[in-house]
């Protein structure tokens, strides 16, 4: 079936721009957890309670806990509470929501949920890569590098739960430049919508794209950074365009990172065994 893109694109910002748009909703207790983080009364006994109502969140928020990437002093984290105190209460409403951008989305045409994977993929290698990088380069607290890699294309989800059946009506080429003209808008208004810290909204509205109005903010040029170098080892971002012919150390957010061959090559090393590591929790 033949789609006009243009007008489907003018139909996905009028959707979002009147309310119409069916959004990825935020599960019940990311919304109770949300409510106790603001509530000076209410500590981590509390949250774990919200959070062991849901099995999805229990197991993922544990494995997590107890990942290489967040347990520190080779400490085990056997509870919730325990995983909520490490975590602290707000950085878990956080991971919450990047948990539930991943795995709380239901599409029922394959070819969508092909898509879906393919951004969940993408999300998990640029989220072991930005933490790592983070670690090295100082400027960024590396659990938000990790958090940013896995909301920061979220506006992928946004707009395929907003228009289902016209997306599933379009080819994949078709899918992937509307999805690569729209996502950062849409995970903008996404992330607007749910809440988050202005620093993520930033990163989801304006990652991968050199621009007057970018915010110089080091997390956005962190995923930015990750992302090139990704393209550069085979892994090319599915929904951003990577300048060709710029030498690594050149590209803009590598030079305002400051980062060297050594970081380089770190990160590399990292791309692997962390991508797996989250594959696993995720799975």
């Amino acid at each position: 079936m033949s789609v006009d893109a243009f007008k489907l694109a003018q139909e996905i910002r009028r959707r979002f721009e009147e309310g119409d748009a069916r959004l990825p909703v935020l599960p019940e207790a990311v919304i109770k957890v949300r409510a106790m983080v603001n509530d000076k009364d209410k500590g981590a006994a509390d949250i774990a309670k919200v959070i062991a109502t849901d099995s999805t969140f229990s197991t993922t928020v544990l494995r997590i806990a107890n990942s290489a990437r967040f347990k520190t002093a080779g400490v085990e984290i056997r509870n919730l509470s325990m995983a909520i105190q490490r975590l602290g209460g707000r950085r878990t409403l956080q991971l919450m929501t990047a948990i539930s951008s991943q795995i709380h989305l239901a599409v029922k045409d394959p070819d969508l949920q092909a898509l879906l994977r393919e951004s969940t993929q993408h999300s998990l290698l640029v989220a072991a890569a930005a933490q790592h990088l983070a670690c090295l380069v100082g400027s960024v607290d590396p659990e938000e590098a990790f958090m940013g890699g896995m909301l920061f294309d979220v506006g992928v989800a946004a707009i395929i739960c907003a228009v289902p059946e016209e997306m599933a009506a379009c080819d994949d080429q078709q899918r992937h430049e509307l999805l690569r003209q729209l996502h950062r808008e849409m995970g903008g208004r996404l992330l607007t919508y749910w809440e988050m810290p202005d620093a993520f909204i930033a990163l989801a509205s304006h990652h991968g794209v050199e621009a007057d109005d970018r915010p110089r903010e080091n997390l956005i040029d962190v995923i930015d950074a990750v992302q090139f170098l990704l393209a550069g080892t085979g892994h090319t971002p599915p929904f951003d365009v990577m300048p060709e012919g710029v030498d690594v150390l050149h590209f803009p957010p590598m030079k305002r990172l400051g980062l060297n061959e050594t970081h380089l090559a770190a990160v590399e090393v990292e791309l692997e065994d962390g991508f797996e590591e989250l594959a696993g929790i995720f799975s």
